[in-house]
Formats: structure tokens, C-alpha cells, sequence
């Protein structure tokens, strides 16, 4: 899905997904962005997210991603995160206290 102001693109394979966010991962469009995880991704099959250099993210976002990750591990799905942050969002991720979950390797909640 492309708003003006962030993407969430979706490739589906066999056995696993991969999710693309990149843009404004912000408060402001944090519904937005739920929403079209929600039709898009299906919650059977590994996943792995990617955070492309966005243009910001916050705390809801990362909230957003924790989300995601208990809900891999409910359905016994592996779960991981490869990021490309700018470093104030670098600074950002480490003093909110979310590095582990955007440097995670793949492993089965």
C-alpha cells in the first residue's frame, strides 16, 4: 500500500513474507500503517520485516513491530527485523530501549 507519506509493501513467498516499511512511520499515520498490515499480511507464514531508511519513525511504530513479533510467536511463526536507519533514528531505536528488536535474528517465538 503507498500513502504520500510512508509504504508498506508486502512479498509473499512459499513458506514466508516479507514486509517493507519505509517513510513516515510516525503516530500520525501509525493507523494507517496497522491497517494495511492487517489486509495484507498473513500471520501463517515466517516473516521478515524490513525498516528501509525511513524518513522518521517513533515509539508507536516500534509498538507496532512488537506487535507483530507476539503475534509470529503465537501462530509458532519465526519473526525478524533487518533495519537501515539514519543514526539520530539509530539513537532514537537505542535510548527507547528497542536495538534487540530491530537487530533480531530470525528465531521461532
Amino acid at each position: 500500500m503507498k500513502d504520500d507519506n510512508f509504504q508498506v509493501q508486502v512479498k509473499t513467498g512459499d513458506d514466508s513474507i516479507e514486509v517493507i516499511f519505509n517513510g513516515q512511520l510516525t503516530i500520525n499515520y501509525i493507523q494507517k500503517i496497522k491497517d494495511s498490515v492487517g489486509q495484507q499480511v498473513d500471520f501463517s507464514k515466517d516473516m521478515v520485516v524490513v525498516v528501509d531508511n525511513p524518513d522518521n519513525l517513533d515509539i508507536t511504530f516500534l509498538q507496532l513491530l512488537q506487535s507483530l513479533k507476539k503475534t509470529a510467536g503465537l501462530n509458532k511463526r519465526q519473526f525478524s527485523v533487518n533495519s537501515k536507519l539514519p543514526s539520530e533514528l539509530e539513537s532514537l531505536v537505542s535510548n527507547s530501549g528497542f536495538s534487540d528488536l530491530l537487530n533480531s535474528n530470525p528465531v521461532n517465538n
